[in-house]
């Protein structure tokens, strides 16, 4: 063997390893994201009942004699309740680059979301999606491209078994930043889903 053919026989054995390597690490990427979408009871725990923000004193008991009291005693002043912040939940939606379409690695993710919204737990209820981008660019043009971008997720969920009438779609552009302290920050990209209502 002459030593050109031993490096032509190396440098095989390293294209080899090296696309194996390859190979194996986009393998190990895709259970991981498919790990990191949020699983469809997680949505629906999140966007099912509003969170009521209960104060001090607003548990309800039974008192022994209770029911004798009531007959005689005056009733007690109602206690002021805050009103139930509307349930909702953020999630990282991937898109191409300066594109409303929505990239094959959040798949899982929108599928999850879709099959949470079509569930029989959320069915009487009607959600906004609202996009949002980080702090590049000047407001208007970010303004148009979340609009598109939560367009997109809501075509997405229609297409996927959940009525149009449920759904409502606006963009926030980066009015709303998620973390202000890095305007620039990939969480502050995110479709916010709403609940508004049943």
């Amino acid at each position: 063997m002459n030593m050109k053919t031993i490096l032509h026989g190396a440098l095989l054995v390293a294209l080899v390893a090296g696309f194996g390597n390859v190979l194996a690490q986009d393998a190990q990427k895709a259970p991981q994201q498919a790990q990191d979408a949020p699983s469809v009871d997680s949505i629906i725990g999140s966007l099912k009942t509003d969170n009521a923000e209960q104060s001090a004193g607003q548990t309800r008991a039974l008192r022994p004699g209770a029911a004798s009291m009531a007959t005689t005693a005056p009733a007690p002043a109602p206690v002021a309740t805050k009103p139930a912040k509307p349930a909702s939940i953020n999630m990282q939606i991937n898109f191409d680059f300066n594109s409303d379409a929505i990239s094959g690695s959040s798949e899982r993710t929108m599928a999850n979301l879709a099959a949470a919204l079509a569930s029989p737990q959320l069915q009487d209820r009607k959600f906004t999606v609202i996009g949002h981008t980080d702090g590049k660019g000047s407001a208007e043009y970010n303004k148009a491209l979340s609009d598109r971008r939560a367009n997109s997720v809501r075509r997405y969920l229609i297409d996927h078994g959940v009525a149009a009438s449920r759904l409502h779609s606006i963009g926030k552009g980066k009015s709303a930043l998620l973390n202000k302290d890095d305007p620039f920050a990939a969480e502050n990209r995110r479709v916010e889903i709403l609940a508004t209502g049943g």
